[in-house]
């Protein structure tokens, strides 16, 4: 649980740097608190778990920004990387299975 806690800050921290060129994919995503919810009512994978799918995608890369966000009438990761050659790529996972939706 801690390692939720400690992911989720570090999120926080780092996501204002990347937050102009990712405000078009996290348009309608949940509060901390909300998110927080749903993962306890087991309506959503752990964030961790998302992260580590997401860095299983885009190896070598450092995980920038992650958000649980709506997408019509489902949850999804948006989980935003910076690779080593600068480039961000936005991996998306839904919450309920676990399993990639997109990489871009």
């Amino acid at each position: 649980m801690r390692l939720v806690w400690l992911v989720i800050a570090v999120w926080g921290m780092m996501g204002a740097a990347f937050a102009q060129s990712a405000a078009a994919a996290l348009k309608n995503c949940l509060p901390p608190r909300e998110m927080q919810e749903a993962v306890a009512a087991k309506g959503v994978v752990a964030p961790a778990s998302a992260v580590m799918t997401a860095r299983r995608q885009v190896p070598g890369a450092d995980v920038v920004r992650a958000s649980l966000c709506r997408n019509s009438d489902d949850l999804v990761y948006v989980i935003m990387v910076l690779q080593k050659d600068g480039r961000i790529v936005q991996v998306m996972i839904d919450g309920s299975s676990g399993r990639v939706k997109s990489v871009h």
